[in-house]
């Protein structure tokens, strides 16, 4: 690909240059390049695969490997957690309470896959567990068994306790095959060839270090509600880290799967049978089968309805079509403003069906979530949705715009919002135009802060940043110069600090440099790193 010339400009104006233009290549040729990387890079396929290295010596880390502790005394388990380049985790345990070891990890980055024959049982692969005082349960709730049905995942604190034993039951990040295909045709490549290759390295056994269905913490205490909006082509799990990371310090986050053909894949269900519902076990999945069949009686199995990304230009319509995303961008907004009502209703003890047909018991919510404090977070598209569900429902009383994509926004509606607003840019993603969209939100009504983060590339707050190496992470344009571990830290931080300020939460110490734009990765106001929009898969 040809290089490009970064031009840095800033919205007072100052700056120039111009933006070179990079080949735009078609589903095809990106699956020769990605057969070209494995081909010539073997540790990129094959460093997310960390054989265990059992020994008493210390183990010999990276600099980018942490070590976690749970517990104290007597009663306390030592874990080791490494990460290899592409971010992902491999965590081990010893339950011998009285002599703890710390497993040992060995990186090979030239073996092959073949090599490895036998993989130890009490190794996972797994995203960056929160680092809050509160270990992080999670449920699937689907509102009605039609294709408006409102679908989202549940994040929510329970007691802190061992997520890292072998006994834990956590969640994978592709919860079924058919979500590696749907990213596979967002791309527009060969879902067949890719989705079996490629993602099934990339996501199809790394799991969420949250506890699936765990009960929710103990007592009296009331905790803030996050809706969270992905952007195009993401889904429930696509930003399971920033939402784990919410959710650990005390916040329960209900992260949507919208149903407006922007989701790289989702699903209703219908039943097949009177009164018949589904069961699904403890990855997300409702069977227990990764080939999807279901392991369920015919009687109790449900028709599953699948809906993958819209490609408008197969209707005959531009991706960047105004009326077309407009269109979707109220959709969305009335699907964060129906999960607030159905939180609302669990809130107050009213029986609510999900039609996934958990034994999880909702009403254990019930008193505990403080809807005084509600919130709305988004990205991308999911951050002009935040923008939209502030101007239609008061009861939301801030947003949180990560990188947002304006263009399906418009400035009456932008200046109807009278709440709080962080809008918190990734330079590499954002142009002129938009950034002088995003100026719509300026208001003298509530606080607006604008703040970009120097060098962040769009996919700074997703999962995928973690999932994939470094050098495949910027040929597919999903990691930059900086780590995904300090992406997420800066934007961690900034959140919280937002958070506290506008919801007077007096349980949270946070610092205000990022938000202040005090830290050296920050600046205030717009900042862009390109010319023109980035171009959509083609």
């Amino acid at each position: 690909m040809h290089g490009v010339l970064k031009a840095y400009h800033i919205i007072s104006g100052h700056g120039g240059g111009d933006l070179g233009n990079g080949d735009v290549m078609d589903g095809w040729t990106t699956a020769r390049a990605v057969k070209g990387i494995e081909r010539r890079l073997h540790h990129v396929t094959t460093c997310i695969s960390l054989p265990m290295v059992d020994s008493d010596d210390e183990a010999n880390s990276d600099e980018d490997d942490f070590k976690i502790g749970v517990g104290s005394g007597e009663d306390s388990i030592s874990h080791s957690s490494a990460s290899s380049d592409d971010g992902l985790c491999v965590n081990t345990q010893s339950n011998d309470n009285k002599n703890p070891i710390n497993g040992s990890y060995e990186l090979l980055r030239t073996f092959q896959n073949d090599d490895i024959k036998d993989k130890p049982e009490n190794v996972r692969k797994h995203l960056p567990p929160g680092s809050g005082p509160h270990s992080v349960g999670c449920l699937d709730i689907m509102e009605d068994n039609c294709e408006e049905g409102t679908f989202f995942r549940i994040f929510y604190p329970t007691e802190k306790t061992d997520i890292f034993s072998r006994d834990t039951q956590w969640p994978l990040w592709l919860p079924r095959k058919q979500y590696g295909h749907g990213y596979a045709k967002f791309l527009r490549c060969n879902p067949r060839k890719l989705a079996g290759k490629f993602f099934n390295w990339l996501g199809g056994d790394v799991y969420i270090p949250v506890l699936w269905q765990a009960p929710v913490l103990a007592g009296d205490r009331k905790f803030p509600l996050v809706v969270f909006s992905h952007g195009l082509g993401g889904n429930r799990t696509a930003y399971s880290t920033y939402c784990t990371e919410l959710a650990s310090q005390g916040f329960v986050v209900a992260a949507l799967e919208h149903k407006d053909g922007s989701a790289s894949m989702t699903y209703h269900l219908k039943d097949n049978m009177r009164g018949s519902v589904v069961e699904t076990d403890h990855h997300g999945r409702d069977s227990t089968s990764r080939h999807g069949k279901s392991s369920m009686p015919r009687s109790h199995s449900c028709k599953e309805e699948w809906q993958s990304f819209e490609h408008v230009d197969n209707m005959g319509i531009n991706w960047d079509d105004y009326h077309y995303r407009n269109r979707q961008l109220m959709h969305r907004a009335g699907e964060c403003s129906r999960v607030l009502d159905m939180l609302t209703s669990i809130n107050a003890g009213q029986s609510v069906r999900n039609f996934l047909g958990f034994h999880f018991n909702l009403k254990q919510f019930k008193g505990r979530l403080d809807l005084d404090r509600a919130s709305v977070i988004g990205h991308s598209f999911g951050a002009t949705t935040v923008a939209a569900a502030l101007a239609e429902d008061t009861r939301f009383r801030l947003g949180i715009m990560l990188d947002a994509w304006m263009h399906p926004a418009n400035q009456e509606l932008c200046e109807k919002i009278t709440q709080p607003v962080l809008l918190m840019q990734f330079e590499k993603f954002q142009w002129e135009e938009n950034a002088r969209q995003l100026l719509w939100l300026k208001s003298e009504k509530a606080e607006r802060r604008f703040i970009t983060l120097r060098g962040a590339c769009h996919q700074a707050v997703s999962d995928f940043q973690f999932l994939v190496n470094k050098y495949f992470g910027k040929f597919m344009d999903v990691r930059c110069e900086m780590s995904p571990k300090l992406n997420m830290e800066l934007i961690r931080r900034g959140t919280f600090a937002f958070l506290v300020k506008h919801l007077d939460l007096d349980n949270l110490v946070v610092d205000d440099d990022v938000l202040c734009a005090r830290e050296e990765h920050v600046a205030e106001g717009v900042l862009w790193g390109r010319a023109v929009p980035p171009v959509p898969p083609s």
